[in-house]
């Protein structure tokens, strides 16, 4: 899509014209569409797309490409969403649907404060299943670097990231670590940000590309957690090329989509093990003969991915 779509002056199809577009921004009936032409336009969406059995708890998502009609001035509508090449979701518990936060990216940016707020690297796994289920690159930032006196055990954990194939870096808004090698991987890419909040992706993106001028703020000192700023998912164009969509920061990350005896699959480092269990829908907790559970006792499978796992696969259970 071109960056231009996004800079453009909002206007609207000409009547009775249908095209297509990338969505930027999704409201509760209505959609901002960057349609191919180069043109914004601000879009309601056809009652149709509405289904009570849609496992979704919206029909759109940003970027999503959809086909618009336009009925007059200030006039169009999202006729329909083109099929996807995937989309990272999370569980909405209220209802038990996938809500989707981005569709049609080419890599998950998942963001782990090292510090303020406390290293939650489980996030970070949770997050990963559905980057490996949606077919997206998963890279993983650990921010705040600067806060920290003894890097060790987050030295083992990147390490153990990385030599799955996620690209892990530390970085810091204080002493500038990682920021240039960060905007290199968004640079020609379409990028979500994911993470928990408060720990510093708005600020992130301020700091690849200060033009953005995002909003962003402290960590609560009295709860030691994260506050909200992005309030809305949005795409946004990067000057040098690529887009970026800035999440709003989420406390959990509930598994979407999928069954107990699934999640091992988009487990690197577990999934090759799988085919050697005895029963087909092992879940590697409790079964006998599960290679799995033999491939951790030989030390093949890091302790703490395999209690990551079972911590995902119980809270499942549980929600059923």
């Amino acid at each position: 899509m071109a960056r231009r779509a996004l800079n453009s002056r909002v206007r609207g199809p000409a009547p009775g014209r249908s095209v297509t577009g990338t969505v930027t921004r999704v409201h509760s009936r209505h959609a901002r569409v960057a349609l191919d032409d180069g043109e914004e336009t601000r879009c309601a969406l056809r009652k149709t797309l509405f289904r009570e059995e849609d496992q979704f708890t919206k029909p759109v998502a940003v970027g999503d490409r959809v086909r618009v009609t336009s009925f007059g001035p200030r006039t169009a509508v999202v006729e329909e969403v083109l099929p996807r090449r995937g989309y990272l979701a999370r569980l909405q518990v209220e209802t038990g649907k996938e809500q989707i936060m981005v569709a049609n990216v080419d890599q998950v940016l998942i963001t782990v404060a090292l510090a303020e707020p406390a290293f939650r690297p489980r996030i970070a796994d949770r997050i990963l299943v559905a980057a490996e289920r949606g077919g997206f690159d998963g890279i993983i930032a650990l921010t705040k670097s600067d806060l920290i006196d003894d890097r060790g055990p987050f030295d083992e954990m990147a390490a153990l990231w990385s030599d799955m194939g996620y690209h892990t870096l530390f970085t810091s808004l204080v002493t500038g670590e990682g920021i240039g090698e960060l905007k290199e991987l968004l640079v020609g890419s379409t990028t979500v940000l994911a993470g928990q909040s408060g720990v510093g992706k708005s600020s992130l993106l301020n700091a690849v590309e200060p033009a953005l001028e995002l909003r962003s703020q402290t960590v609560s000192d009295k709860w030691g957690k994260g506050r909200h700023t992005t309030s809305s998912t949005a795409l946004i164009p990067l000057k040098e090329g690529g887009f970026v969509v800035d999440t709003p920061g989420i406390r959990s990350w509930g598994i979407a989509g999928l069954e107990p005896s699934d999640i091992a699959i988009f487990f690197r480092d577990l999934a090759p093990y799988i085919e050697s269990c005895k029963y087909s829908e092992c879940t590697h907790d409790h079964e006998p003969d599960c290679a799995v559970k033999d491939a951790v006792a030989a030390g093949k499978i890091d302790d703490r991915r395999y209690e990551s796992y079972l911590r995902i696969i119980m809270g499942m259970e549980e929600e059923d």
